[in-house]
């Protein structure tokens, strides 16, 4: 392992304000749990470098894939997928390190907490992070959450709590505020000086900050908007053709986990061809899965920010792109396809079965989170018999998330294990989620 060592005293120009130019890196991080000696790993990190009496000079923020399941989504609001694309720690360490070689100390709200994930992040990748002195804004003030002492202090919050830009924002503007009132609050860590990093022997990959979410598209797809008049139209027909229904039935299975592996791309393709599907029948059966997927989140009357997600999803894994506020009501009032065929496997038919769970749950029963002790409760009360772990004779395995990359997940899939979405789940079960 490369090692750090610390040099002299920065000396930095004294301005008008009565402060050094001395920079420090207010740092936030999002986990997937409490501890990174039991493999809990960063989630999202951010860095605000900033001098007290001359502002913020400098920030970046962006997700990492944890190569495992991201942990309490309900906190920090990040989902499997929200990560499956983003960098690995390696690629992000290079930025980290460009950011943080400037400065003289970390701050954060409880920064012994962050200060500890990013130091065990960069001992798996075999580098030394330098021993910085940490400044825990939350000491300064005596105690409270970071959102009640910026509220005490006047500071408003931009954005939304547990998102690590945000409070690392939030956290630079009451260091500032701070130290602003009184400079004496530095004297306890002096001197402050910057400390000698070692090569980071990684390439800098490509960041991706958290985005917010999902939305109604504004733009409406002429393509898609056609294809519904022309369900409408096709609906004159009583009944699908047996090549239509096979198709249609493969769908429901390939979807179950809301995602198309290109096996499964390849086999709705063969059934297609064998049949002699034309492109619009194809595109007709799609659109009927998604109007139905639609009419049942609108059923309640209220469209939940999980529900949207699963949305917009399919629609995408489908072909059409995001939905148009438009397209979504024109989807939603217009009832799938009567002969779609009968949901696979419906629950009477899954009494018996094993099923395990993976990832907590993001769907409601009541107004309520279902917990994983509930959710197991309910597939007992179902027939079904539960497992706390993946084995091979497992039969179902329910995923809170289709990109979810947590041990179980791995070894479902690794065995050829049934892998189902918990919105599909739930609904084959007959239970009315929110």
């Amino acid at each position: 392992m490369v090692r750090a060592t610390k040099v002299s005293r920065t000396t930095r120009d004294q301005s008008s304000t009565g402060f050094k130019m001395t920079t420090f890196a207010v740092i936030d991080v999002e986990t997937t749990g409490l501890s990174p000696y039991r493999n809990d790993r960063v989630l999202e990190v951010a860095v605000v470098l900033v001098s007290p009496g001359h502002g913020a000079t400098d920030e970046f923020s962006t997700l990492v894939n944890p190569d495992r399941d991201v942990g309490p989504t309900s906190i920090h609001g990040i989902t499997a997928t929200d990560v499956i694309n983003a960098p690995r720690f390696s690629e992000v360490a290079p930025h980290l390190a460009t950011r943080l070689r400037p400065s003289v100390a970390l701050v954060g709200h409880c920064v012994a907490f962050d200060a500890m994930f990013l130091r065990a992040e960069f001992e798996r990748i075999g580098v030394a992070m330098p021993m910085y002195a940490t400044i825990d804004t939350r000491r300064l003030v005596g105690s409270g959450t970071l959102a009640s002492c910026c509220a005490d202090y006047g500071i408003e919050f931009d954005g939304k709590a547990h998102a690590a830009l945000h409070d690392a924002r939030a956290t630079a503007h009451l260091f500032e505020r701070l130290v602003g009132s009184d400079p004496s609050a530095l004297r306890p860590h002096e001197p402050l000086g910057t400390l000698e990093w070692p090569r980071v022997p990684f390439a800098a990959g490509r960041l991706l900050p958290r985005t917010e979410p999902p939305k109604f598209s504004h733009s409406s797809s002429p393509f898609l908007e056609r294809l519904i008049e022309r369900k409408k139209a096709s609906l004159i027909s009583p009944v699908l053709r047996e090549a239509e229904r096979e198709y249609s039935t493969l769908l429901h299975r390939v979807l179950e986990d809301r995602r198309i592996e290109s096996t499964e791309a390849s086999a709705l393709l063969d059934v297609a061809n064998h049949w002699g599907l034309s492109t619009e029948q194809v595109e007709t059966i799609h659109l009927a899965y998604l109007s139905d997927l639609a009419g049942a989140a609108l059923a309640d009357g209220h469209v939940t920010e999980a529900e949207l997600r699963e949305l917009q999803s399919v629609s995408q894994l489908l072909g059409f792109g995001s939905l148009s506020q438009t397209q979504f009501g024109s989807l939603a009032q217009d009832p799938g396809m009567a002969q779609v065929p009968d949901k696979t496997d419906a629950a009477d038919s899954w009494v018996g079965k094993s099923v395990c769970f993976t990832g907590e749950c993001q769907c409601g029963l009541g107004g309520v989170p279902i917990s994983r002790p509930r959710a197991e409760a309910l597939a007992r009360a179902r027939g079904l018999v539960v497992q706390p772990s993946v084995t091979k004779k497992l039969d179902l395995l329910v995923v809170a998330d289709p990109n979810t990359q947590s041990s179980k997940a791995k070894k479902a899939r690794q065995y050829g294990i049934r892998v189902v979405h918990e919105s599909v789940f739930w609904r084959n079960l007959g239970v009315t989620i929110d």
